[in-house]
């Protein structure tokens, strides 16, 4: 597991410069924001619950953006014990979705807050709300050195070459041919990042899981 300091001391090793580390920390935020989207830890947050003939409700802490979103459902009862206990609910935008569709979209207000809506509005209060996203990276700070980036450490070297890059393109004495060249390391580390996410899910893949429900009016075939 590599420390922001020693992020730092691999970007000096790299490409010798003058940048302060509060400048390095920044252009490795900048790196973990690009990396967010795609490759931040996912997780599940049931903290919000319906209430009876509203359909908008505030975005629970750590989620931003409907768009990080994997997925949501709403739960058929006050304590739900099992995961079939939830109605499945998918994204659209606000105007393309029959009434009879169980859907999600965003809304922001005239604050510019941003607001989760479902549709069709619950009847019921009290019922969990399961959202699972992809929760951003949590930002590198130049005071706490001894803190590690939150994803996998095999690949911390994606942030050090983005900031070498950085650093060649826009510090005191821009270097083009040596930004280019910690771009393409910087994107070749993206590359093989995406690969071990791909092999990992390729070792485990979803399987079909019995389900009651899925014996209405039909046969049941699965793993």
């Amino acid at each position: 597991m590599s420390t922001i300091q020693q992020l730092i001391n691999s970007v000096d090793r790299w490409y010798h410069n003058s940048s302060t580390d509060t400048d390095k920390v920044a252009w490795f935020n900048e790196a973990q924001d690009e990396l967010s989207p795609y490759f931040g830890t996912i997780v599940e947050d049931d903290t919000l619950t319906t209430v009876a003939n509203q359909d908008s409700y505030t975005l629970p802490t750590g989620l931003a953006d409907v768009s990080q979103i994997i997925a949501l459902g709403v739960a058929t009862e006050a304590a739900p014990t099992i995961r079939y206990n939830y109605i499945k609910f998918d994204i659209i935008t606000r105007d393309d979705y029959p009434e009879s569709a169980n859907v999600y979209f965003q809304t922001v207000d005239s604050t510019g807050i941003k607001k989760l809506v479902i549709q069709p509005e619950p009847s019921t209060s009290g019922y969990p709300i399961r959202i699972r996203y992809r929760k951003a990276l949590t930002p590198l700070s130049s005071t706490l050195l001894t803190a590690s980036p939150d994803f996998d450490s095999r690949f911390h070297n994606i942030l050090v070459f983005y900031c070498c890059h950085a650093i060649a393109a826009y510090g005191d004495s821009p270097d083009a041919l040596q930004a280019d060249m910690f771009m393409q390391k910087y994107e070749s580390a993206i590359e093989a990042l995406w690969h071990f996410q791909l092999r990992n899910e390729s070792k485990s893949p979803t399987k079909a899981r019995d389900n009651k429900h899925w014996h209405k009016n039909r046969g049941y075939a699965g793993n």
